[in-house]
């Protein structure tokens, strides 16, 4: 209820922008899109993630994604952080666990048409962490089964994605689900818009998170990734007051 309320909120916002020019989602943001890097471009993204809670803070410090593209609509991508938490002063880190996939945009419409991509990814614990007992790592493999989709409609583009992480052990699986919109402010300067949650299956915890972020190309090769937000609900876990991403795009 609290994810379709919002997603309502940016649509109506979106609308007050028709002669504006819009994209899609992607880092900075949690939600996805269908775009790809192009046959043989690598898209790489270095950036310093946080989260706050009452009485904790975990960071990503930093997080390297890479992403290779293979033809026009298929990617390659690794991402490993290196976590670090403090908790009431008391600091750790380690390496946490690293994520694998390959997007693939099986429809293509065009420009103005419908978009629409899978991206199945693994999580799962780096052989050189041993921090699995510090909560900064997860034992096991986990499994994201997600699609990705978006369109032009009277002058905004809307993107949002969908999908189910399969979990190991104990943890539950979850529903996760997007929805965001990017304003072209001038050439090469974005601002952008979310919401995503993601919910227990067969449970009644959810989190919520509304999100803003902005990116800004300051040569042909390097954007400038930015965005903030926090959880608007939160019954999975602690409740983050404060989720921030600053990071630098390498396109080659």
């Amino acid at each position: 209820m609290y994810f379709i309320l919002v997603i309502r909120l940016l649509v109506v916002a979106a609308a007050l922008f028709t002669e504006m020019a819009w994209a899609g989602g992607g880092p900075p943001m949690i939600t996805d899109d269908p775009g790809t890097p192009g046959n043989g471009n690598w898209e790489i993204n270095l950036a310093a993630v946080t989260s706050h809670t009452a009485g904790k803070t975990d960071a990503e410090l930093p997080l390297a994604d890479f992403n290779y593209g293979i033809g026009e609509r298929l990617q390659l991508k690794f991402e490993m952080p290196w976590a670090v938490q403090n908790l009431g002063g008391s600091y750790r880190s380690g390496a946490g666990n690293a994520l694998a996939g390959v997007k693939w945009r099986f429809y293509d419409g065009g420009e103005n048409a419908w978009q629409v991509s899978t991206y199945p990814q693994i999580e799962f614990r780096t052989p050189v962490s041993n921090f699995t007992h510090a909560g900064l790592a997860d034992s096991g493999i986990s499994h994201l089964a997600p699609l990705q989709f978006m369109r032009t409609f009277e002058g905004f583009d809307i993107n949002f994605d969908i999908g189910r992480w399969f979990r190991p052990g104990a943890r539950p699986d979850t529903w996760t689900a997007g929805f965001a919109v990017t304003r072209e402010v001038q050439k090469g300067f974005e601002l952008i818009a979310e919401v995503h949650e993601e919910a227990a299956v067969h449970q009644s915890q959810e989190e919520l998170i509304l999100n803003f972020g902005a990116r800004y190309d300051f040569s042909p090769r390097y954007t400038l990734l930015l965005s903030t937000g926090r959880d608007l609900h939160n019954t999975l876990a602690s409740t983050n007051t404060l989720l921030s991403y600053i990071g630098l795009q390498v396109h080659y």
